[in-house]
């Protein structure tokens, strides 16, 4: 029991002492994300709104408002649903209206190219779909599965989507378009960064 309290003392001092050295600037980010942690996992949870970030924020220093634009636009993914996208976009626009330099038209307009390229992205998607559709509704062979139980082969026969799902094509196609879109949102995300 001893030693547990002596090592729990030892490592106390330890962090004691790293504090210490420790620059001013680096103090004040400690400080911000102790301050920002419980006031994100709200946001996050849907308990607080845009306006209520910025209620919360309006006495804040210039870091710890950059740290809250910065960690909101690294939440962004995606895969979000559209409204939350946009709910975190508000949140990014509000933090930005608290500061005395602002850069809002050029954060928005980087921010508004995640929703051209949502729309987009489902466009295409959309229309590749169709076409793989269309396809497999003109040959019935395409949705014909074969597969081996018992040693007996069985034919299966899909649905037209199950088909799609399955194809080898349709596959690729998949791998390369959200490896495509992943690195578009990457590099919007990268361009937003830039204005914080």
């Amino acid at each position: 029991m001893e030693g547990k309290i002596k090592t729990a003392i030892e490592i106390a001092m330890e962090k004691a002492a790293l504090l210490e050295d420790l620059s001013y600037e680096e103090k004040q980010e400690i400080k911000n994300r102790k301050k920002l942690e419980p006031l994100m996992a709200g946001f996050y949870k849907a308990n607080l709104k845009p306006e209520d970030l910025w209620s919360r924020l309006k006495d804040e220093n210039l870091s710890l408002l950059k740290m809250a634009q910065l960690n909101l636009i690294d939440s962004l993914k995606f895969n979000l649903e559209r409204n939350e996208i946009e709910r975190r976009i508000k949140g990014i626009i509000a933090i930005e209206s608290l500061k005395k330099e602002q850069k809002t038209p050029a954060i928005q307009q980087a921010l508004s190219q995640i929703e051209s390229l949502q729309k987009k992205a489902e466009s295409e998607k959309t229309h590749v779909f169709n076409q793989f559709k269309n396809a497999v509704e003109k040959n019935p062979q395409a949705r014909n599965r074969v597969i081996e139980q018992g040693g007996a082969k069985i034919i299966v026969k899909l649905s037209v989507e199950e088909a799609i799902f399955q194809n080898p094509q349709w596959k690729q196609f998949i791998a390369e378009f959200e490896s495509n879109v992943e690195q578009e949102f990457s590099r919007i995300i990268e361009q937003a960064r830039k204005h914080i």
